[in-house]
């Protein structure tokens, strides 16, 4: 099944649950949107690396956009999912913002690799989790101003 249209289902499954079960005028229902991976250097214009391995720096500028199309499309689904449900959601899109960074990841310092693993970053590296400080601190400060602000 394509994973669009199973996270489509998912999710829309997830709304008329809500939709029939929470009681808005007591329950708020926050939603954070998807964490980007990077596993692919051309979205960042890099030849020389083949994931987020080595990477120090987030990307520079405002107009970044991942070609990751199938992340593209699960937002979009969000998006529209989100505003189909009568009842509110708030929607706390983090995707852009860790979009521009690629230098969060744990990358091969995740744990319990091998040395062989470690010598290896183009097959191990960690680039879809971000265990770093920093980014996950900013989605945390980005919740708490929502929920007082």
């Amino acid at each position: 099944m394509d994973r669009v249209l199973a996270f489509q289902k998912g999710l829309s499954t997830w709304a008329q649950w809500a939709d029939r079960n929470i009681n808005s005028t007591r329950t708020t229902i926050f939603f954070q949107s998807l964490s980007p991976t990077h596993y692919n250097p051309i979205e960042w214009k890099n030849s020389m690396s083949r994931n987020c391995y080595g990477e120090t720096e987030p990307m520079s500028g405002f107009n970044y956009t991942s070609n990751n199309l199938a992340e593209g499309r699960m937002i979009q689904v969000i998006r529209g999912v989100l505003n189909s449900m009568r009842t509110p959601a708030y929607f706390s899109d983090i995707t852009r913002l860790s979009e521009l960074r690629k230098d969060a990841h744990p990358s091969i310092y995740s744990g319990d690799l091998t040395p062989q693993q470690r010598a290896n970053p183009d097959h191990s590296s960690d680039c879809s989790h971000w265990c770093l400080p920093g980014l996950p601190d900013t989605w945390n400060q980005l919740f708490y101003a929502t929920l007082f602000f």
